[in-house]
């Protein structure tokens, strides 16, 4: 903190120094505070009130009314005393110009932590998520992640300033009330605060769709008018039903959704206001889970139930911590309404989430319900941000993982997994841990396989099918999975294979220059190594390699280097560059990849070309893409099969023009079915009223293969010709 910001005398707080606090908040503080938790408050008080001195709101008035305000709420919450000093002093590092070591000498480094994370999240402008504020979410995550309590001062802040919003500029107002609705409300539901969340989007909608929420509004009371005796009805017959099923304690009530989740039910699922609104929802408390199954067997015994509108929050909660049975009924004169069943502390859970227990730090283990399971997934963020190349990388995850709709699934030992709607089992594996992910292969749902890519349904078991060595991930799987987990995992993996194959078409490009003049890296050791490295400037080889493979550097500047290394000269261009060996589709134990432009097989006379992305690719000798590079290009080196120790397929492109009459294609098919060849891919094409072509792609293990069926194709009185593609014109 700076001195010249503050009085010398707040540095050091003295007993006489201290202000009183207002009678309201004294009040609010003593039904649940000892005295020494007060006076820390009254100090933190006192501090927020002079640094806040000179300051006024929007609205004319003072501006430590706002801290005093946001800690209000926190004290309804019933807070713990580092919260509500944090409350207070939430906005003196960004507005006041105070030091966060200062505030951690004065009050301890947990509420320093709190007021610095609260900062952070207060500069995030989510109307565009440049790289800097894009940092600020993933420090204010992170911050999350170690003490909710930050996010806990934070929503509270959000939510003041949403009841006073009307003082600020319109577009600011639009501005706070998108972002509200687009993180603080997902946010608020995420650590299960329904209460604070139902405001904040309330007030948010009402700012952005003034017309709109008043006329949805007169549309609720209109409608609720004309059903209050029958709902009163039920709600009396709930309660006698009860009652004398032996369930004394149970109590009813009704429950009114708020305008948002009304509104967004209409604009979503295209529903009129009449149908959304006739659905009236009734809140049964009792006293223990055993009277919460009972009660729901009671009135599903007295009312008809709605099919397939039943789900146990009970036994698989939320992610949230969320626990409820929800059953929809038909009740008197086929009345819908929906009822929602909880213990008593099942519904504070519901209202107050992660506040209305005690342990606030990740490493507490000994919390339930709500805490585990929220802060459960406040540690998936650390996995996303470990994962992300960048802030803005991992904002755009979060946002993405923000989404309330879920799906409850199963391991194949029972356990129970919450995860997106529209899940595949790509965000299964990465959801049960980073390294099911990384290392996946394939899936079972319910004991049958099924693709990487079909979408989970509540209920299903699923089980994952790794492989013992290292597998690449697809480009294509970032097309379908949900989860910001699985998409800063796929995209890890993917700037990983991406090194990798620079490395490799590096050292490749490398090996080929110093060939020239009969050398290869292997003549480079210890400190003859060394010495080359520091006069290109790089630190190690990988890196060089790395740099070379991806374009930062070119092969013959760098082989002049090694050349002089060794205190040789470089031999003329002209001498003839001895071809590399392809064994087992691996280059000196370097894996290949096979052009799909020209589709070469064993045996086929090839060229090697070291590509910057996708690392050593072979390609047929004729291919047009290769062919005017040859002995032009360091980059294409001519290519040797060797003799393969393990079997391959290898595929092939050709094309075949016959007859167009019924039963051609069965008898083509029949021609590779009797020689054991499948046929990965066919595509026909009339040529004209007498001739059609099929261009097909066969897998076959060499070139002798290859020809000998393309033999028997031509032999056939359908077929005009037949011909393989190798992309060479």
């Amino acid at each position: 903190m700076s001195e010249s910001v503050l009085p010398n005398h707040l540095i050091n707080f003295s007993e006489q120094s201290l202000l009183k606090l207002p009678t309201s908040f004294y009040k609010d503080c003593k039904a649940y505070l000892n005295p020494n938790d007060i006076k820390k408050i009254q100090k933190a008080y006192s501090f927020a009130f002079y640094a806040h001195t000179g300051q006024k709101r929007k609205d004319g008035s003072d501006y430590i009314t706002h801290p005093v305000a946001v800690t209000e709420i926190l004290l309804k919450l019933k807070m713990d005393t580092d919260t509500i000093c944090a409350g207070l002093m939430h906005d003196v590092l960004e507005d006041c110009n105070v030091q966060k070591n200062n505030l951690a000498k004065i009050f301890g480094d947990d509420v320093a932590h709190i007021v610095d994370g609260v900062s952070k999240l207060g500069q995030i402008d989510l109307q565009s998520v440049a790289d800097k504020n894009a940092n600020n979410l993933q420090k204010m995550a992170l911050a999350m992640a170690n003490d909710v309590r930050v996010i806990l001062v934070k929503l509270c802040d959000r939510l003041h300033n949403m009841r006073t919003i009307e003082f600020m500029p319109r577009k600011k107002q639009i501005q706070k009330s998108k972002e509200t609705l687009d993180l603080y409300g997902p946010l608020a539901l995420r650590i299960g605060m329904q209460d604070i969340r139902a405001e904040l989007e309330d007030r948010a909608f009402k700012c952005i769709h003034p017309m709109r929420a008043d006329l949805l509004k007169k549309a609720i009371k209109t409608s609720s008018g004309g059903r209050k005796r029958i709902v009163q009805q039920i709600r009396k017959e709930l309660k006698k039903k009860l009652v004398s099923n032996g369930i004394e304690d149970a109590a009813v009530k009704g429950r009114e959704k708020n305008l948002y989740s009304i509104y967004n039910k209409v604009k979503s699922k295209h529903k009129p206001f009449s149908e959304v609104l006739d659905v009236y929802g009734f809140r049964i408390l009792v006293d223990t889970v055993d009277d919460c199954y009972r009660s729901l067997g009671v009135i599903h015994n007295y009312f008809s139930p709605i099919e397939n509108r039943f789900k146990d929050y009970i036994a698989i909660p939320k992610s949230n911590g969320y626990q409820a049975l929800h059953t929809s009924l038909l009740a008197l004169d086929a009345f819908p309404i929906e009822v929602q069943i909880q213990t008593r502390s099942m519904w504070t859970t519901a209202n107050m989430g992660i506040a209305a227990h005690w342990g606030y730090k990740i490493d507490n283990k000994s919390g339930v319900g709500a805490e585990l399971r929220a802060t459960k997934w406040l540690n998936g963020l650390i996995d996303i941000k470990n994962s992300s190349s960048n802030a803005t990388e991992f904002a755009n995850s979060l946002k993405r993982d923000l989404d309330s709709n879920e799906v409850y699934l199963f391991s194949p030992k029972g356990h129970i997994y919450a995860l997106k709607a529209g899940a595949t089992p790509i965000d299964f594996a990465y959801e049960v841990h980073t390294g099911l992910g990384d290392a996946i292969i394939g899936c079972k749902v319910n004991r049958r396989e099924a693709p990487l890519n079909v979408v989970l349904e509540s209920g299903q078991t699923v089980e994952i099918v790794t492989s013992s060595w290292d597998v690449e991930a697809d480009p294509s799987w970032l097309n379908f999975v949900v989860t910001g987990k699985a998409r800063s995992g796929i995209r890890a993996r993917l700037r990983s294979q991406r090194i990798s194959s620079a490395r490799k078409a590096g050292k490749f490009m490398l090996e080929s220059e110093l060939q020239r003049s009969g050398k290869s890296l292997k003549d480079y050791r210890g400190s003859t190594l060394k010495r080359v490295l520091d006069s290109i400037g790089v630190s190690s080889l990988n890196k060089l390699l790395t740099e070379l493979g991806s374009g930062k550097r070119t092969g013959n500047i760098v082989a002049e280097r090694f050349y002089s290394g060794l205190k040789i000269r470089k031999e003329s261009d002209s001498k003839k560059i001895k071809p590399v060996f392809i064994h087992d589709n691996h280059i000196e134990g370097v894996s290949v990849v096979f052009a799909k432009c020209c589709h070469p097989v064993y045996r086929d006379p090839v060229i090697a070309h070291s590509d910057t992305d996708r690392g050593i690719v072979i390609h047929h000798k004729r291919c047009k893409q290769v062919a005017p590079f040859i002995s032009k290009d360091p980059r294409y080196i001519p290519g040797k099969w060797a003799v393969n120790t393990k079997n391959h397929v290898y595929t092939a492109k050709i094309n075949v023009v016959t007859i167009d009459e019924m039963g051609v294609l069965a008898d083509l098919v029949s021609v590779f079915t009797k020689a054991g060849i499948n046929i990965e891919q066919v595509n026909t094409k009339n040529i004209d009223s007498t001739f059609a072509s099929f261009e097909m792609e066969v897998d076959v293990e060499d070139l002798k293969e290859l020809n000998d069926v393309m033999l028997k194709i031509r032999s056939k009185k359908i077929t005009t010709s037949c011909t393989r593609i190798i992309n060479e014109k």
